[in-house]
């Protein structure tokens, strides 16, 4: 993508829509810090928090751990039963929650993606194909919950109900440009 300038609110709701291959994912990565910029420049809020949902996450998932495990990386002076109750809200309870997540299904490793990317309070989330692997019960989940997020959003999708529910503006990426779709 050549020569363009977005401006992310703390309010923005987009939606990156384009054929694949044109640089969808890459922008996320680059927007998240996980990939280094070509060129120009980004300019990052003080008070900026990124919560970033790679669509390939459960790839990188360590198996060998498990949720608690996981969660206790992230935010080691959590109080245990705070991450219990958390893990709970996103299915993982009783003995699940300390069984290594190397035999979990697609959907489960999914879910605890998205808890560790909420577990961390982002005032952004930038998320590439969420509702990959997951069940019909948590795509409407996940739905409601991002209608409720109170920050900005950028949704890579093919899954139109849940683009349309959850952004208010589509930008397109297409032939190395930028632009906001109608």
């Amino acid at each position: 993508i050549k020569n363009y300038s977005i401006n992310i609110r703390s309010d923005s709701r987009l939606g990156l829509l384009g054929p694949n291959g044109r640089g969808k994912s890459t922008l996320l990565k680059t927007l998240s810090k996980q990939q280094a910029l070509l060129g120009g420049e980004i300019n990052y809020s003080d008070h900026l928090n990124i919560g970033y949902s790679a669509q390939h996450q459960i790839d990188v998932l360590d198996t060998s751990a498990t949720p608690f495990q996981l969660m206790r990386r992230l935010d080691p002076a959590s109080r245990e039963q705070d991450i219990r109750n958390f893990l709970g809200r996103f299915d993982f309870q009783g003995e699940r929650i300390d069984e290594s997540i190397e035999h979990f299904s697609g959907g489960e490793k999914s879910r605890l993606g998205l808890a560790l990317v909420v577990w961390q309070k982002p005032n952004l989330l930038l998320m590439d194909e969420p509702t990959n692997h997951l069940d019909l019960e948590m795509c409407h989940a996940l739905t409601v919950a991002l209608q409720q997020f109170s920050g900005a959003l950028i949704l890579v999708s093919h899954d139109r109900h849940l683009l349309n529910n959850t952004v208010d503006q589509f930008l397109l990426i297409s032939n190395g440009k930028l632009e906001y779709f109608d």
